[in-house]
């Protein structure tokens, strides 16, 4: 779920495309790639590698794609830890991951011709490893070592504040302050680190990677630099053709925000009851009403559904309303959710997750999501949870 706290909004949560990866310290490069990787066909680049205490185990060449990894190549680590291994045809630089297990790898920026040396502990393969001879691949990993060093930071950065969370200390607010500051701090100088990094190396591949590290709503035309000048170096290149494909869809989503800034009329929604009949949010005009996006599925949903209950019981008298809208798929886990948790407001839902049509209307990346409207349907506040919904109530109803 994503969190709207800036201090744990780190950009960390990438695990799910590369297994526990990112629990070992992947950092956004290696996360980032595989949302961009399409095959192409191959020419041809040689592996070398010498292993530490990997006698015996095999190792693995994959080419990865949009939607799945193929392995190339694979052979066994002699007594002495070396390998041999090799892509294949290469008619243009590709993506690869050379991998002992699932959790243990690293990603190869490979071209035709190379004869690539590797070598590493597989004990802790990601964090050892060092490259010769494949210009793409040790730009790669420079880049991710300076990446990773800032998500170590701010995780670092993180942690402090739970702990003084956890401890319930006095000055919480002065010490959330002041680490915010440093936070961002440090995001500057990574973002000015990536922008000169982007320049150095416009038009490399490895530009793809270093510039998922950058906020599309800050640096969108980086973005359409970053896609002109690979167009125009790999009109061909399936990488780049995604990449343009997303952007088109980080367009998309800025238009959407634009829609649902504080002062815009909500845009309409229009679903179907749990008894089936039509519900719509224009028919909430009149009074203060809270838009909840969430689900039956959805755990800090479930967690945080007490406190409103407590704030709708308290101020549903004083022309308070919430149209509960679910990004649910199973009808009946969504009503017996509604019936467990004692939400006695009115609730829409498609039934589609997160194909509904809602999601790019509000620009959707994450739930519990909320957004309240005043009595003619502006949107004049969102993301309030718990106290925050209650003071804004608070405020508005006295």
């Amino acid at each position: 779920m994503k969190s709207n706290s800036i201090l744990s909004d780190l950009r960390t949560a990438f695990s799910p495309l590369w297994g526990d990866a990112a629990g070992r310290g992947a950092s956004i490069t290696m996360a980032l790639l595989l949302f961009f990787f399409a095959g192409c066909t191959q020419k041809g680049a040689s592996i070398k590698g010498n292993l530490l205490n990997a006698e015996g185990e095999m190792v693995r060449l994959e080419h990865l794609s949009s939607t799945k990894s193929t392995t190339v190549d694979s052979a066994e680590v002699s007594s002495n830890g070396s390998f041999k291994l090799s892509t294949g045809e290469i008619t243009e630089p590709g993506f690869y991951r050379l991998k002992i297990d699932e959790n243990n790898f690293v990603i190869l920026l490979l071209n035709d011709g190379e004869s690539t040396t590797v070598s590493g502990n597989a004990l802790d393969f990601y964090q050892s490893y060092q490259i010769e001879g494949s210009e793409g691949s040790a730009t790669l990993r420079y880049l991710d070592e300076r990446l990773r060093g800032d998500y170590n930071k701010t995780d670092s950065l993180r942690k402090t504040f739970q702990a003084y969370q956890q401890q319930g200390h006095p000055r919480l607010d002065s010490i959330a302050q002041a680490i915010d500051a440093v936070f961002q701090e440090m995001q500057e100088a990574k973002r000015q680190f990536v922008l000169a990094f982007i320049e150095d190396n416009s038009n490399s591949l490895v530009a793809l990677s270093a510039v998922q590290s950058l906020d599309p709503a800050e640096d969108l035309g980086v973005y359409e630099e970053v896609a002109e000048n690979l167009t125009a170096t790999f009109p061909e290149s399936d990488y780049v053709k995604k990449f343009k494909v997303q952007l088109v869809d980080i367009r998309s989503k800025q238009q959407a925000a634009g829609r649902t800034e504080i002062g815009a009329v909500a845009p309409e929604i229009v679903l179907k009851t749990p008894e089936g009949e039509t519900i719509k949010l224009s028919d909430f005009k009149g009074k203060v009403t809270m838009i909840d996006f969430w689900a039956s599925w959805c755990k800090p949903c479930r967690m945080e559904n007490p406190n409103v209950v407590k704030v709708y019981n308290k101020y549903k008298s004083k022309g308070f309303e919430i149209f509960g809208v679910s990004l649910d798929q199973d009808g009946e886990k969504w009503v017996e959710a509604i019936a467990q948790d004692g939400l006695t407001w009115k609730h829409g839902s498609e039934l589609k997750f997160w194909q509904s049509s809602f999601v790019s209307a509000y620009n959707l990346d994450g739930i519990p999501m909320t957004y309240l409207l005043d009595e003619n349907g502006i949107i004049i506040a969102k993301g309030l949870r718990g106290e925050q919904l209650e003071q804004k109530l608070k405020e508005i109803f006295g």
